[in-house]
């Protein structure tokens, strides 16, 4: 008998695992090809839905941008020429309107989307600004349980909507409530403040204890210098 090498040995195991495999493929054929198309399907939606959500979020953005860019228009005085490519407009009022529509359009087109949530929160302020409070009410409300960065800083522009409505009783659980969450979008200090502000004409002593408790959380900075102004300006309570 003769003998067979490692080399041949190794050469014929291949070989018959080869035949193995093809006589599996063709034993089940019709499943692995199934299979094999079901991958591919899956594959090829998945990345569809990738390429329409990237893109989608381009366009968002994009529209975001331009609104954002009229909002922060120049306003040019009567005989001011308007640098070439820039968008400017005669009022504020009009600067507004401008934006508050491109606000609208990217909600309708994209409110889902981030650029959606954080047109919501720029059309709150445009109404404010055009004086269409009740509309900004709602609209500030709604960018509230938006998450994210979004939210404080709608929930601050509800705050500082119902300040200059003098609705203070609902100002100040927002206001509070900003002090507690202390978010980088509106930090404790920018809270506290606004709520001393607040409480100077309506209740002195809570305001006197806002600006002490600033003074002494931030020593030797703007906050707590302004702090201690503010506290030495309040009204000295009768004894």
């Amino acid at each position: 008998m003769a003998n067979i090498s490692r080399q041949e040995l190794k050469s014929d195991e291949f070989v018959s695992g080869v035949d193995a495999a093809f006589e599996f493929y063709l034993q089940h054929q019709k499943q692995i090809l199934t299979i094999l198309v079901i991958v591919v399907v899956v594959v090829a939606s998945a990345y569809g839905v990738y390429a329409w959500n990237h893109s989608r979020t381009q366009k968002a953005e994009a529209a975001l941008s331009t609104g954002l860019d009229r909002l922060h228009a120049p306003i040019l005085a009567k005989g001011q020429t308007a640098p070439p490519g820039v968008e400017t407009f005669a009022s504020a009022q009009d600067r507004a309107r401008a934006a508050q529509e491109q606000f609208e359009k990217v909600i309708a087109d994209y409110g889902s989307t981030r650029a959606g949530k954080i047109a919501r929160y720029y059309l709150g302020l445009t109404q404010v600004e055009l004086q269409q409070t009740s509309q900004a009410e709602s609209t500030l409300q709604q960018a509230s349980q938006s998450g994210g960065a979004v939210q404080p800083l709608a929930q601050n522009a509800l705050a500082n909507l119902y300040i200059s409505e003098g609705k203070a009783e609902q100002a100040r659980p927002i206001l509070e409530a900003l002090i507690k969450q202390n978010s980088p979008a509106v930090p404790k200090a920018v809270a506290m403040t606004e709520l001393a502000e607040m409480e100077k004409t309506s209740d002195p002593a809570a305001a006197a204890r806002l600006y002490q408790q600033l003074s002494q959380d931030y020593p030797n900075t703007p906050t707590g210098q302004q702090a201690e102004q503010a506290l030495a300006s309040l009204p000295k309570p009768a004894r």
